[in-house]
């Protein structure tokens, strides 16, 4: 088995799903005046259309990865799915904003940029489904492996307030059956290594811990991180590199989890969880 270090490419596309906490305790504010809901939703949409530039060839972008959205509230939902040139060619809607760049004399000049968009925040108070959303996820990895066992292995990015919560059960249950799941996923590979899964729990203030390689790292943090450790993956040596280039402080037995992630750490981890989609090794 390998370490994960096959890249993504037009022969042996990537697989990689995101999901996304959808609960109603996303609606509390986050920065810059944004909601998470708001800003989780802007982060993902750059990184789609990230991927898709770092990919493009001449009029279209080479479909070099299937990249899957899935949101996780009261119900459970494909938001968006497509390899790059179906996303591309698909956003709900493309906004026009500006960007501020070099001048190239010590200054910044406002343009006007692009930004499509493939995925909504949400506006109203849900449950916490993330057991099916895990279980969405599985689905189309042993989807994927069985029709392409030859490609990358895939990689799911977590983006979470807190705990799972859902059908009025206590915490304790949910947390059990998430934690369930997510271990079947971890359990599957493939010639290039296992399933990866990598978690980010946006902030509150609170003390931030990234990549942990202990479980006493994350003692202090309380039960969401102590949950959220123990369903990370190891980060490999295929993504040592792309942790290292996003300024992630990694050691021996690092996982692939951030807590108390601010809006910076949230996109390095990202950034670092899609990497292998931006040619970045």
């Amino acid at each position: 088995m390998g370490n994960n270090d096959k890249q993504w490419s037009s022969a042996t596309p990537g697989l990689l799903i995101i999901l996304v906490d959808q609960s109603g305790s996303m609606m509390n504010q986050y920065c810059d005046g944004d909601s998470r809901t708001v800003f989780s939703a802007k982060v993902i949409n750059r990184v789609i259309n990230t991927i898709i530039k770092k990919n493009f060839n001449k009029d279209k972008p080479k479909n070099r990865c299937f990249i899957s959205v899935i949101g996780y509230g009261y119900e459970v939902k494909e938001l968006c799915s497509g390899f790059l040139e179906d996303l591309y060619n698909n956003p709900i809607r493309v906004e026009n904003k500006t960007q501020k760049v070099s001048d190239g004399n010590g200054g910044l000049v406002e343009v006007p940029v692009n930004q499509p968009i493939w995925v909504e925040p949400i506006t109203k108070d849900v449950w916490t489904n993330m057991r099916d959303g895990f279980k969405m996820a599985k689905q189309l990895v042993e989807d994927w492996i069985a029709d392409k066992p030859e490609c990358p292995a895939p990689v799911i990015i977590n983006i979470s307030d807190g705990v799972p919560y859902y059908d009025h059960q206590d915490g304790d249950t949910c947390i059990r059956e998430t934690t369930a799941v997510a271990k079947e996923i971890l359990n599957i590979s493939n010639e290039d290594g296992h399933v990866l899964i990598f978690n980010a729990e946006i902030g509150d203030g609170g003390h931030k811990i990234i990549t942990p390689s202990s479980e006493q790292e994350v003692a202090s943090a309380g039960r969401p991180a102590q949950f959220l450790y123990d369903i990370s993956s190891v980060i490999p040596e295929g993504y040592k590199a792309a942790a290292i280039k996003n300024e992630l402080n990694i050691k021996d037995g690092s996982r692939g989890c951030i807590f108390n992630a601010d809006a910076v750490e949230l996109i390095k981890l990202i950034d670092f969880g899609s990497s292998k989609g931006q040619g970045d090794k």
